[in-house]
């Protein structure tokens, strides 16, 4: 633990819910604090100086801004778990990280090289890729800004520099460490993702040779340097990560590549022909899928549009690529969560083969091609006590019969195309995995009808099936040739679709859901503001007339966890301000529902299937997941002893499908409400590849 100072005269003794252990230290923002939580859990508390914050309305307006970091994914990053004001200034409570930052271990133990160094970048990118998928830009990227973790780096303090950006009444005072700032930040151009990439490559050159890239002398001169001159990149040792550095160091922004890029490189994939990018020629937009990649959040989170008026558009983070000529060709990118989630976080699934068990003799197994390059075998045993599933080799599909007097389902094992991923199915599953995202949504994969082969579809950047009805709601990637943008309504057998104007630019529409009853769509409504994504609302997806109605709303953070149907179809919720609210299907507030717990990113159905019982993580550490009542009579509130951030959502009324570690990756599993595990659903074997992808399951059973 770092150094642990006693709480000085006039500090308060609590902040909130949230008493004051001592002092883990103190900067020109304000004093950070080790505190407790509620539940126990050690957290850092930041209580910032009262004159950057400025007056009420600024105060305000600095923890509204601050509060969209809660949807970063936490993989990488210390998750922010409240945000709000103690005596008129401002407080970020936050995951407690245990370990030295960065600076600290290059300061007393020397600079890093070799695996350490790769697996340093790795780590910090791949934070930076869900800070971007959130729709936010960190802005004050540096060594004492990552903190080294016993499970691998973690980044902090987040989104904090915009904030104080927009709500200081200092407006002299640099927000910023010069050492680490990008040229745009130190003229009058506004900074965006790939200005946190340049930072970034500064704290790599810090870390590999225990200095700032440009100096730390005067001022004058440390700028001088970052406009005009090129930074040795000699102590990196490694020529890819070497190359990488110096790309991000350009000192025109987009040359320089996206973090979703600069991760790809680092994992050994060579970059695109048209590589993802949230900046275009000076123009800074922020993204967002899972987690997990996320999450962004996979957790599958929101798309932005932006028209492109000439040249080959670049594919933004999170998002694939325009699919045919327009007047406007737009693209898009996915916020998560977790997202978070962000992601998006984006969130995010792997799944794991189920361990093959010893064969008795005289079995009979028979091989068949799959057309996606895969193959089908099917095993037939002379004992009811074998094995149901076998997996094979890359490409392989595993079907499994005993013939007894109750013959187990047949069962599959799935490799998912372009990934390392593994699902386990089996017939008469409640939920099956109809679509998924990679490279925090920069492809998305979506299932054939009526078989187990997945193909890559560009036309759209989400894709949700009902396989009551076969249709499926599709975000389009491009926007209407007058600027709206479209939800496809799609014929999942023959691929015909009707296009539904949604929202006009610049709210764009993301996670698509279908109604119980399959007669509406939802979709979770954002809005472009100068290049940062805010909430905007919810829109509806007539099947039927083939019409869609946006609705706003007004209320801070309304959508920032998405919007998800109500039981029946009459009503949706959403998380807001640490409430859950349920509006009708024309905008108006029903109700209310307090002290329910905290947000966990749904992927899939966030109400049970008789619709009484919604999920929340019970405490702010996210320990346990408790079912809550849809009603807000809730005498018999359900805790399921289960830590996990993300989940696929309701298995049935007694289960629940989840993701946990396993290893160096994932795996999803189904748990009952004793939280016990009874199968493994899947397994993400590579952590990073997990954390860009996001998975779309739909209901198979009414």
């Amino acid at each position: 633990m770092p150094d642990l100072a006693d709480p000085r005269p006039g500090d308060p003794a609590s902040v909130g819910d949230f008493p004051l252990i001592g002092r883990l230290g103190e900067g020109g923002q304000g004093i950070v604090y080790l505190a407790t939580a509620p539940d126990g859990a050690k957290v850092a508390l930041k209580l910032l100086r009262a004159d950057l914050a400025g007056d009420a309305e600024a105060s305000e307006r600095f923890v509204r801004e601050v509060a969209m970091a809660r949807r970063v994914a936490p993989f990488c990053t210390a998750q922010v778990i409240e945000t709000g004001l103690f005596g008129g200034r401002p407080y970020i409570v936050s995951e407690y990280i245990d370990g030295p930052t960065l600076t600290d271990v290059v300061r007393t133990q020397g600079p890093r090289s070799g695996a350490s160094l790769h697996r340093l970048a790795i780590g910090t990118v791949t934070a930076l890729v869900a800070i971007h998928q959130a729709g936010i830009v960190h802005r004050d990227f540096k060594p004492s800004n990552v903190v080294l973790a016993s499970d691998g780096p973690r980044v902090i303090d987040f989104g904090i520099a915009r904030a104080l950006d927009l709500s200081s009444t200092l407006t002299g005072t640099a927000i910023g460490t010069p050492s680490y700032m990008a040229p745009e930040q130190l003229t009058e151009s506004s900074p965006g993702p790939k200005s946190d990439m340049f930072a970034w490559a500064c704290t790599l050159l810090y870390a590999a040779s225990g200095r700032p890239p440009f100096g730390h002398d005067s001022l004058p001169a440390v700028v001088n340097r970052i406009l005009h001159t090129e930074p040795d990149v000699g102590a990196i040792e490694d020529p890819g990560l070497r190359a990488l550095v110096r790309d991000c160091l350009a000192k025109d922004p987009a040359r320089r590549p996206a973090a979703s890029e600069a991760l790809m490189r680092l994992l050994g994939h060579a970059p695109a022909a048209q590589p993802p990018a949230l900046l275009q020629e000076g123009s800074a937009a922020a993204a967002s899928g899972p987690v997990p990649g996320v999450a962004g959040p996979a957790w599958q989170a929101p798309a932005h549009h932006r028209p492109l008026d000439q040249g080959t558009p670049s594919r933004p983070l999170g998002q694939g690529p325009p699919h045919r000529p327009a007047p406007r060709r737009v693209t898009g990118w996915i916020v998560a969560g977790s997202a978070a989630g962000a992601l998006v976080l984006i969130a995010v699934t792997a799944f794991v083969a189920i361990r093959l068990v010893d064969l008795p003799g005289g079995g009979r197994t028979t091989t068949t091609p799959l057309a996606s390059g895969g193959a089908v075998t099917t095993s037939t045993m002379p004992s009811a006590t074998t094995s149901s599933a076998l997996p094979t080799s890359s490409g392989a599909v595993t079907a499994s019969t005993t013939p007894s007097s109750t013959p187990k389902p047949a069962s599959r094992s799935i490799a998912l195309p372009g990934t390392s991923i593994r699902v386990e199915e089996a017939d008469g599953d409640p939920i099956k995995l109809a679509s998924y995202t990679v490279g925090s949504g920069k492809r998305l994969y979506v299932r054939k009808h009526a078989t187990n082969a997945f193909s890559a579809d560009s036309r759209y950047f989400e894709y949700a099936l009902d396989a009551r009805t076969n249709l499926a709601l599709g975000t389009d990637v491009d926007y209407s040739t007058d600027l709206y943008a479209t939800v496809s309504i799609i014929n999942h057998v023959t691929g015909a679709k009707r296009i539904v104007k949604v929202s006009r630019k610049p709210v764009f529409p993301t996670t698509p859901r279908w109604s119980p009853d399959g007669k509406h769509g939802l979709v979770t409504l954002y809005k472009d503001a100068g290049g940062n994504t805010v909430e905007y609302g919810y829109g509806i997806v007539d099947v039927t007339t083939e019409r869609g109605r946006a609705f706003p709303i007004k209320e801070a953070g309304a959508g920032e966890w998405r919007f998800f149907w109500d039981a029946g179809g009459r009503a949706v919720g959403t998380w807001v301000g640490g409430q859950m609210r349920f509006y009708d299907l024309n905008g108006k507030l029903l109700r209310t529902l307090a002290n329910v717990g905290t947000p966990v990113w749904v992927e899939g159905d966030d109400i049970s299937p008789n619709g009484t019982r919604f999920l929340a993580h019970c405490t702010p550490a996210g320990t346990a997941i408790c079912a809550r009542s849809t009603s807000g009579d809730d005498p018999e509130r359900i805790i399921i002893p289960f830590a996990s951030s993300r989940l696929i959502g309701w298995w049935d009324d007694d289960h629940l499908a989840v993701w946990r570690t396993k290893g160096a990756g994932y795996e999803a599993v189904v748990i009952d409400l004793s939280g016990r595990v009874s199968r493994v659903l899947a397994t993400a074997p590579a952590k990073a590849e997990f954390d860009m992808m996001g998975f779309r399951f739909t209901r198979t059973t009414a």
